[in-house]
């Protein structure tokens, strides 16, 4: 079991408390699981159920068209669908209810609510809905309580970390030349489901070679070649719990000067963005050191020109690190943040998916990368704005060779951090 009822009580009590400050003792608010999505042209059959990752943490139960209400003087109160005869006959016994607290029949909801006569009803989760004012700001409560993991959550990301790591090793143990980017993901997506993932919690990302420039490229019958970069970014899952991985890994031995410089770049980053993310920080400028290691990285070896302060303010950085540092993750692969980050700014260049400060609890990505994009560089307007900026001449030299991303997921504890996926390996062979 990976919650149980003391779990699912205390969220409760953390998020009512934040709750209580804002509601009036006659409004509610209503959490809904959601409804399925039937398929285009198919009577009966419809796209896997995900609930709302709040209902479900709320509750413990994965059911579709399911509701959680909760109002100050009415407590928690959970509306749950019966399992009907047709249900049990097709689908069998669920193995979807976490927590089994046995709450009201959803029949009941409707004249519950008509009965108690609210003066505000905020709906929540799967509703369809603009979610504006008061019912905004409940919902940004709720997502802050939620991004700080409690313990069983934790015990669930170091699972899937070891998982994850299976998958890993196993890319090590197939990874050579005349193999194709599918296999690499056949292999590990193989491996995590057969240590207990449910899946993976977004589309297994295999790039080799270009391809590795891609930021979310979907693995292709390409062959693998020699002295090329190999870039998996890849996940497991278990009832919506994730991590989120990428590591980079020499096709060969014969890997050139030029791979194994790009990669300790992009390591030295990684490095220095763990090592300053702590509560109290703001997780922007854990971005802005990303852009400014990479930005000296870049000077050194001659692909930017200048001083690297003037070089970041004229956002040159974001041709070759285009994306965030990072995003809170952990109930899906992103996980709260970015809903109540209205007006997203850019640092560096790059948007900031979560404008946050850490907190303890906090699980979160860093994900520094550098990379020669072609769609970038061959950009006549990106040419021109940074005609004395880039070295567009030693750029030519350096096309074709990918990129290089490395991701690990670390939990925000009281004087620092704490690794969840540093047992996944990092290649030894840059």
């Amino acid at each position: 079991m990976y919650f149980t009822s003391a779990d699912i009580q205390a969220r409760r009590q953390r998020l009512q408390t934040k709750w209580d400050e804002l509601l009036s003792s006659d409004e509610i608010v209503i959490v809904y699981s959601g409804n399925p999505i039937q398929k285009p042209g198919v009577l009966d059959q419809t796209y896997p159920f995900l609930p709302h990752p709040a209902y479900f943490w709320l509750t413990g139960r994965r059911r579709e068209s399911e509701a959680v209400a909760y109002g100050k003087n009415l407590g928690w109160i959970e509306f749950q669908k019966e399992i009907g005869a047709d249900e049990a006959v097709w689908e069998g016994e669920r193995t979807d209810i976490l927590v089994n607290e046995k709450g009201r029949s959803k029949k009941e909801m409707a004249s519950f609510i008509s009965d108690n006569k609210f003066s505000h009803i905020h709906s929540l989760g799967q509703t369809g809905v603009p979610v504006e004012g008061k019912t905004f700001e409940l919902r940004t409560a709720l997502d802050r309580v939620r991004r700080k993991k409690d313990a069983a959550e934790v015990r669930l990301f170091q699972q899937l970390a070891q998982i994850a790591k299976a998958g890993y090793d196993k890319i090590e143990e197939v990874l050579q030349p005349g193999i194709s980017e599918k296999e690499i993901q056949i292999a590990y997506e193989g491996a995590i489901l057969k240590e207990g993932a449910h899946g993976v919690p977004y589309d297994t990302i295999v790039g080799s070679g270009p391809n590795s420039a891609i930021l979310h490229a979907l693995p292709t019958q390409r062959i693998i070649k020699e002295g090329e970069f190999m870039l998996v970014d890849a996940g497991a899952d278990i009832y919506d719990y994730c991590v989120d991985i990428t590591r980079v890994f020499p096709s060969s031995n014969s890997i050139t000067s030029q791979h194994k410089s790009l990669y300790q770049l992009v390591l030295k980053a990684h490095a220095e963005c763990i090592a300053m993310a702590k509560p109290g920080v703001m997780w922007h400028d854990v971005h802005l050191q990303a852009a400014k290691a990479i930005t000296e990285g870049l000077v050194d070896i001659g692909i930017l020109k200048g001083n690297v302060s003037a070089l970041l303010e004229k956002e040159a950085i974001a041709v070759f690190f285009p994306h965030g540092v990072g995003h809170l993750v952990g109930l899906r692969v992103r996980d709260t943040g970015h809903e109540e980050n209205l007006h997203p700014k850019t640092y560096a260049g790059a948007r900031v998916r979560v404008d946050i400060e850490l907190e303890e609890d906090h699980f979160i990505t860093v994900e520094p990368g550098c990379y020669f994009i072609d769609a970038l560089l061959d950009d006549p307007n990106v040419r021109s704005k940074y005609v004395e900026d880039i070295n567009w001449s030693e750029v030519e030299k350096w096309k074709g060779i990918g990129g290089v991303r490395i991701e690990d997921n670390i939990l925000i504890t009281q004087d620092g951090n704490d690794n969840l996926t540093i047992d996944v390996p990092k290649s030894s062979g840059f």
